[in-house]
Parts: structure tokens; sequence; C-alpha cells
């Protein structure tokens, strides 16, 4: 009787398997039902860390698929590539590259450095452009003068800086600036921001004016850059590219 009493308790105590259309369900002796999904076995995402890379493989790989490629840019950072939904996997969607911008110097909404620094940075964290030539000009005419004064109305800020015993120059200095920082794949060209100077004895800040604009502007760049690199697979529906 034991034998039997304890067969039983292990019976009712089991978990009930239930099949309902395609999918399984798993019953518990409390009446919850849970359901069990099948393992999807499929490569891991293969992270790139540049712009050629995954061009290099969507054009030798996607041309083999059946289903179109999609390319998506969420950030000026990353870009991914993935397929449609399978449904034999229950809609699962393989995302096959992920490309990320892992060596981009960056620049911050408002930096404040030294005369000194502030032009290294200019010559190796910002592409060339007519203000950034400007800025490193005005840059060096404060660190190279003896004798600096600054004058501030709070709008413009004007520098006076004597150089030697006789020269002496006063120019007002622009309150606006466009400037190229390396802040997406360096393989494009970098999109450009208007940032605010301000200069004290301290230093030189750049603050960034355009309210984050330029995030939209680089994903944009980088979605021209792949649509001339993909032109004939854009073209024949083999790969979409969207923002």
């Amino acid at each position: 009787m034991l034998k039997e009493f304890i067969e039983h308790i292990q019976q009712t105590a089991r978990p009930i398997i239930r099949e309902v259309g395609d999918a399984t369900f798993v019953v518990t002796t409390q009446g919850i039902a849970d359901e069990l999904y099948p393992t999807i076995y499929h490569p891991d995402t293969l992270s790139l860390h540049s712009l050629d890379a995954l061009v290099k493989l969507v054009q030798s790989e996607a041309a083999k698929m059946d289903t179109p490629l999609y390319i998506t840019i969420p950030n000026h950072l990353t870009v991914c590539c993935f397929g449609q939904p399978d449904a034999n996997a229950r809609c699962f969607r393989q995302v096959y590259y992920e490309a990320k911008a892992t060596d981009v110097p960056g620049w911050g909404e408002s930096v404040q450095m030294g005369f000194e620094e502030m032009q290294i940075a200019l010559l190796t964290r910002f592409q060339e452009t007519p203000d950034s030539i400007y800025a490193m000009k005005l840059l060096s005419d404060i660190s190279t003068g003896s004798k600096v004064t600054f004058n501030n109305n709070g709008i413009a800020t004007s520098v006076t800086a004597q150089k030697g015993v006789s020269l002496q120059t006063k120019e007002p200095i622009r309150p606006i600036v466009t400037l190229r920082p390396y802040r997406t794949f360096q393989e494009v060209e970098q999109p450009e921001s208007i940032f605010l100077i301000r200069v004290n004895e301290r230093g030189i800040s750049f603050t960034e004016a355009d309210g984050g604009m330029w995030k939209l502007r680089a994903r944009e760049i980088v979605k021209a850059f792949l649509e001339e690199k993909l032109a004939e697979m854009v073209a024949s529906g083999t790969v979409y590219i969207a923002l």
C-alpha cells in the first residue's frame, strides 16, 4: 500500500505536457501553464569595427541569401544588419552584423581646455575647416602674447594681446564657429556642429549649440556612404538601408 501511495503522489505531482495547435505547454499541478519554446540554433552576431568590413561582408554573403538584408543606423556609432523574421523559428530575426565605431576620439557637449591643449585638440580631434583654422590662429595669438587682456560683454569676447614691448592687437572673438569633431565612423565626413566660444584667463571653451542635431546628420552621412557602396544591391532590392 505504501509503495502504491508513493507512486500515486509522484504521478499526480508530475507536470502535464499538452500540445495546442503548433504550441506545447507544461501544466503544473497548480494549474499554471507555461509555453515551451524550441531552441533556435543560429550564428552569433558578428561584431565589426568599420563600415568597410560591413560592406565587404554584405557584398560577399547577401547574394547567397534567398531573402533581402536590412541595414539600419540606430545611432551615430552603430550600424546593424539583419534579415527577415523566420516563420519556422517563431519569427526569430537574425542580426548578422553589428558595426561599432570604437576608435572615435569624440567631443563633449561643452569642453574647456588651456590654450595650448585646445590647439592640440583642434589638430588631432577635428577635421580641418576654415573655422578650425581660425580657432587655431586665435589660440596661437593668445598663447604667444606676453600680456593678454579679456573683455566679455555677454555676447562676444574681445582679446588684447601685447607682444614684446611695442606690438599690441585688439580683436573681437567670433562667438560662434562651425567645427567637425571626429564623432562617428572615421571613413566618412564628420558632421558639422555649431559651437559657442568662450574665453577667460583659465583657457577657452567650445560649447555645442545645435541641440544635438549633428547626431541625425551623422546617421544620414553613414546612410549615404552605405547607399553609394552598395548601390547595385540597393537597386536590385537585395539590401534595404534606413535610418
